[in-house]
C-alpha cells in the first residue's frame, strides 16, 4: 500500500515539510499525569518511521517511566514506510543477492568499508536532492504495527484511515486505530518495555466498551 508522506505529517496538524534527515514531534498535552503522549514522524535515509509515544519528548522513556503509563502507550505503535524509489531499490539488491549466492564459491557478500562508503553516498545523494528541492512524496507501507500487534497487509488500508483521523484529534488512542480491522497478526510485544518472546500470537478483538478503561480512554459518563 503506498501513501503520501507529506499528506500524512499534514493530518497531524503539523504546518511543516519532512524530508530525509528531519523528525518532527506532533506533542497531544493532556490533563493528569502520565497522560500526554506525541507522534514522531523521523525521516532517516530511505525510511520514514511514523510512531505514536508516551510523553512530549519524542525519545524512547526507560522502563520505570514508561510503566506508569496507559498500556496502549507502552507497547509499540508505529508506521513503518520506505520511499518509492528507494523500495525498487531494495527489491533490486535482493534480487542480486539470490543470484550472488546460486553461483559457485561466492566471496561472502559486500565487504564492510565498501558498504560503508555506499551508505556515506547515499546520504549525500539524499542531501543533494533535498537541496535541489526533490524529496519524494510517496512511500510504501513497509511495517504497520499497533500496541505491539504488527498487522497483516490486508488490514493496512483500513487501519491506516483510522490512523489519520486519530492524528487530527487532541488525543491518539491507539486502541481506536483498529476499528472495523479483522485478521491482524501475528506476534503481540508485551508493554513496558519487555521484549516479544516470539509466540505471543493472538487473535484481537476491537471492543471499546470492553477495552477502554484498560487502555486509558475516558468511560461515558
Amino acid at each position: 500500500m503506498h501513501v503520501n508522506i507529506q499528506e500524512l505529517v499534514h493530518e497531524t496538524g503539523l504546518d511543516e515539510k519532512i524530508y530525509p534527515g528531519k523528525k518532527l514531534v506532533k506533542k497531544y498535552v493532556q490533563p493528569g499525569e502520565f497522560k500526554s503522549h506525541c507522534v514522531v514522524v523521523n525521516w532517516q535515509g530511505d525510511t520514514c518511521r511514523v510512531e505514536l509515544k508516551a510523553g512530549l519528548t519524542g525519545r524512547d522513556l526507560d522502563v520505570s517511566s514508561l510503566k506508569n503509563y496507559p498500556v496502549s502507550y507502552q507497547a509499540p505503535t508505529f508506521l513503518e514506510l520506505i520511499t518509492d524509489s528507494s523500495f525498487k531499490k531494495h527489491e533490486e539488491e535482493e534480487d542480486e543477492e539470490e543470484e550472488g549466492t546460486s553461483g559457485k564459491g561466492g566471496g561472502g557478500g559486500k565487504k564492510p568499508a565498501t558498504k560503508e562508503l555506499e551508505e556515506a553516498d547515499l546520504s549525500l545523494s539524499a542531501f543533494e536532492k533535498v537541496s535541489d528541492g526533490d524529496v519524494p512524496e510517496t512511500a510504501k507501507i513497509e511495517k504497520f504495527v499497533v500496541m505491539g500487534k504488527e498487522l497483516a497487509h490486508e488490514a493496512f488500508a483500513q487501519a491506516y484511515e483510522n490512523f489519520k483521523e486519530q492524528l487530527q484529534q487532541t488525543k491518539v488512542m491507539a486502541m481506536d486505530i483498529m476499528k472495523n480491522v479483522s485478521d491482524i497478526i501475528q506476534k503481540a510485544t508485551p508493554g513496558g518495555g519487555l521484549e516479544a518472546k516470539g509466540n505471543e500470537t493472538i487473535n484481537y478483538k476491537y471492543d471499546s466498551e470492553k477495552t477502554g478503561a484498560l487502555f486509558g480512554a475516558i468511560s461515558p459518563g
